[in-house]
């Protein structure tokens, strides 16, 4: 850019330099003519009487002198005209050369811009820089492509009212552009007027949606799958809740009241063998509860997982969860170098459970794999099963969203695949201490 304002100012000075030089040229062949006319006019004075008498036709010398002084500026005249000629084809020339080197510089700046640029003049496209190029799907130059066949047909007016007035480009909506496979997008459009190659042209700025388009996708799906895990989440804990409620109610009610019926047949009882046998029978029911609580405990938090660690919390519910499942266990829990955060054991565990229970109700699988590993520094959990995999093939369901969110929870991520002939396989990678959500 600075070199171009050099050669620039370099040819201004040069036509202010042969401006000058001509005109003196000029001056110089008019004050010669007039002085050597002057000088024609003395001699011809002054000889006639230095000569004797040459007859009436001495008045020609005269005549003669005086018919030198336009024939000796016809030089000087026709030297001015060539000079302007001169001085005006340069200076058509340095205009050109500006008007060049302004398209020039026009374009590079047009190239440097992240944003797909056209310039179209009647209707064609006479630039555009490698970002519309690449938008539209053209691998080289686009000019002379007409500009109607860029957009989408139901879009054609109002793109073609844009190029009659880009003032009004704020206030038009985004309309569907056309690539060259005849696929669509969605583009933001804002419009100029210009010159380019000496011609009335519009500059019209395209940025490409379609990016936009799929993170807002992206994020609509992502707030209906909150909502439906929020949702789920307020189900699940009322149907925890019931559950629990009935276990209290049923068995461990029912447990206690026995016991109490029992106890109080045992104080009124007067025969020693029935009344140890009602105690015997307090006794059973109690072991009974206590087992039932112990169940209804580990239900809602193993209490391996604070105790003894991830590891054996793991093999404790593998093994309990499948010790009456039909089905071929393969159970490789690692040690761990160290002991995980708080929130990542519980994570990871949750996760293993999800995915088993999930597995066990409906996967009607004949093996299951679970493996725990340590793989650079980071915690990876493997399940796997040779069962139907997901109805339609796709890992989705709310379980999957709610194992999802518990790793990206602790700053980890979750992976499945799911196939009708390969089972499903879920792979979670955490870190060992919680990291922030990126």
């Amino acid at each position: 850019m600075g070199s171009a304002h050099t050669n620039v100012r370099a040819a201004r000075r040069q036509d202010e330099a042969l401006r000058r030089r001509f005109a003196a040229f000029g001056r110089r062949v008019w004050l010669g003519c007039l002085l050597g006319g002057l000088a024609w006019l003395g001699v011809c004075a002054v000889l006639p009487a230095s000569l004797p008498a040459a007859g009436p036709l001495d008045g020609r010398l005269l005549v003669a002198a005086l018919l030198l002084i336009p024939a000796a500026g016809l030089p000087g005249w026709w030297l001015r005209r060539q000079a302007a000629s001169l001085v005006r084809n340069h200076e058509r020339a340095l205009a050109a050369a500006r008007r060049i080197e302004r398209d020039r510089e026009l374009r590079e700046l047009l190239e440097l811009m992240p944003d797909g640029t056209l310039l179209v003049a009647g209707g064609q496209v006479r630039h555009a820089n490698a970002a519309a190029a690449a938008a539209f799907g053209y691998a080289g130059s686009m000019a002379g492509v007409t500009a109607a066949t860029l957009v989408a047909e139901e879009d054609r007016a109002t793109f073609d009212a844009l190029l009659v007035e880009p003032t009004h480009a704020r206030d038009t909506p985004a309309p569907r552009m056309r690539r060259r496979d005849a696929t669509g997008f969605r583009a933001s459009l804002t419009a100029s007027r210009t010159r380019y190659e000496d011609t009335d042209c519009v500059l019209v700025v395209l940025r490409d949606l379609s990016e936009v388009e799929r993170m807002r996708d992206a994020l609509a799906a992502g707030n209906a799958e909150l909502r439906a895990l929020a949702a789920r989440m307020f189900t699940l804990q009322e149907d925890e809740r019931r559950a629990i409620s009935r276990e209290l109610h049923d068995d461990i009610g029912q447990s206690v009241t026995a016991m109490k019926l029992a106890a109080g047949s045992a104080l009124v009882e007067t025969d020693p063998l029935r009344r140890r046998d009602d105690l015997e029978d307090i006794a059973m029911l109690a072991d009974a509860t206590i087992e039932r609580l112990r169940d209804i405990s580990v239900l809602l938090r193993p209490p391996q997982l604070d105790a003894l660690g991830l590891e054996a919390a793991l093999r404790a519910h593998a093994a309990r969860l499948l010790r009456n499942a039909a089905l071929q266990a393969e159970v490789e829990v690692a040690t761990l170098t160290r002991r995980p955060a708080r929130e990542v054991e519980q994570a990871c565990f949750r996760i293993a459970q999800e995915a088993l229970t999930n597995i066990v109700r409906h996967a009607r699988a004949s093996r299951v794999a679970l493996r725990l590993y340590e793989d650079a520094g980071t915690l990876c959990l493997h399940v796997g099963d040779d069962g139907v995999g997901f109805p339609d093939s796709a890992p989705t369901g709310l379980g999957l969203v709610i194992m999802r969110e518990r790793a990206q929870g602790v700053g980890g991520r979750l992976d499945a695949a799911s196939s009708r002939t390969g089972g499903t396989r879920i792979e979670a990678r955490l870190p060992y201490d919680v990291q922030a959500i990126s």
